[in-house]
């Protein structure tokens, strides 16, 4: 019997070990961040088919076809698309990007959303005209890569509304809206100020 107690209790230390590790991993990968993710579902062996090899190393499930015929179809491939895409930061918040498809993306502001850098696409997509920032060299986020994005209130992402979109899938859109925390309570401020004239 005193053999049995000292197993159960060794197993139940042990998921209780493994549970507190995991809160505080998970804590830890989102503290004072907001990551956001750039999804896909490409199938390997028929996107690497048509666009070339190495287009595609996820294992999604769907095929080249099937992503065409969805686009043609909303002008949108829903599973290809940036997570969340609409985000409220405050000053001082970093930033991270995380392409978990298999395909390449970016994640690139622009003055307005449009057209990316592959015609077909953008054609399909209901984007013709490509938007300028999309028309230079372009910063790939490799699938499985995590890159330092922009932090809220820097030279780079300043208070305001900024708009980010891939430059290969110009559908896959996220706005950021960098809030001046410092400013809350003004407003209050103001009114109290005004009920002692």
């Amino acid at each position: 019997m005193k053999r049995k107690l000292n197993v159960r209790t060794a197993v139940w230390t042990a998921v209780a070990a493994l549970t507190v590790l995991s809160l505080s991993a998970g804590a830890g990968a989102v503290q004072g961040d907001k990551k956001i993710r750039l999804l896909d579902d490409c199938e390997p062996i028929s996107f690497n088919a048509v666009v070339g090899p190495g287009t595609c190393v996820g294992n999604g499930h769907t095929t080249f076809d099937e992503f065409i015929e969805e686009l043609a179809a909303t002008q949108d491939v829903h599973k290809w698309r940036n997570q969340p895409s609409q985000v409220l930061l405050n000053i001082g918040r970093p930033t991270l990007i995380e392409n978990r498809g298999g395909e390449d993306h970016t994640f690139t502001e622009v003055a307005e959303f449009g057209g990316g850098a592959v015609d077909a696409l953008n054609g399909i997509s209901g984007n013709p005209e490509p938007v300028p920032e999309c028309l230079g060299p372009l910063d790939l986020i490799h699938p499985g890569a995590v890159v330092e994005g922009p932090t809220a209130g820097s030279s780079d992402l300043p208070v305001g509304t900024h708009r980010f979109q891939c430059c290969i899938h110009p559908w896959m859109r996220t706005v950021i809206d960098v809030s001046d925390n410092k400013t809350k309570g003004g407003p209050p401020a103001a009114a109290s100020a005004g009920h002692h004239h």
